[in-house]
């Protein structure tokens, strides 16, 4: 294959900063692709290696991928997970890790959802929440805690149970926003496809 077609097949798989590689380097970084495996954060384009992260749990991302991408992939990430966007590159960065950490702390505690108050179930329904916040309080010492709570900004009370209560409904209102985000995409990518169809039938039945 000459150097042009591989350029052309580099780009179409999502390569980038491939115009100053020799042929074998290429010819590498194609096949690699190809297998599905890993290669050089830089030769990727932001927009894969924010797909790629998506794909596993935020607790094994990497400062390394993150830097990776724009400022605008970084917004659309914390949009996705449900926290700030706000401040600059570094400042989004350390926001997603913070989140990342404190995630991966309490991810073994997971309380029912909240049920209406109107339901006679209602009363069992916050029992196990209960249960739950007190098994993460039972599991780090309250100094630990407050370290979670500061690092996702929320206020950290004198009890471990609170804190630990607050922890376990941050996660619960992240997933929620990040959950709304990612539907509202979906709508739109959606609405613009049928956009694009419905021209199409105008432009051949004109």
């Amino acid at each position: 294959m000459q150097l042009k077609e591989l350029r052309q097949k580099a780009k179409s798989l999502g390569v980038i900063r491939y115009s100053k590689l020799r042929k074998a380097e290429l010819e590498w970084l194609i096949l690699k692709r190809e297998r599905g495996q890993s290669i050089p954060l830089k030769h990727l384009k932001p927009q894969l290696i924010l797909k790629q992260l998506t794909q596993k749990p935020a607790w094994e991302w990497e400062r390394v991928e993150l830097s990776a991408l724009s400022c605008k992939c970084l917004e659309a990430l914390s949009y996705i997970m449900g926290i700030p966007k706000s401040g600059k590159k570094e400042e989004k960065i350390q926001r997603l890790l913070d989140m990342a950490e404190v995630r991966k702390a309490i991810q073994e505690f997971k309380p029912p959802e909240r049920i209406s108050s109107t339901d006679p179930n209602e009363r069992d329904n916050w029992k196990q929440i209960c249960d739950v916040a007190q098994q993460l309080a039972d599991k780090y010492l309250g100094r630990e805690l407050r370290a979670f709570c500061l690092k996702v900004k929320r206020f950290a009370v004198s009890t471990k149970w609170g804190m630990a209560m607050s922890l376990l409904s941050w996660r619960s209102e992240c997933n929620a926003r990040g959950q709304r985000f990612v539907q509202e995409m979906r709508t739109a990518r959606k609405q613009i496809k049928q956009q694009e169809n419905q021209q199409v039938v105008q432009q051949l039945a004109a």
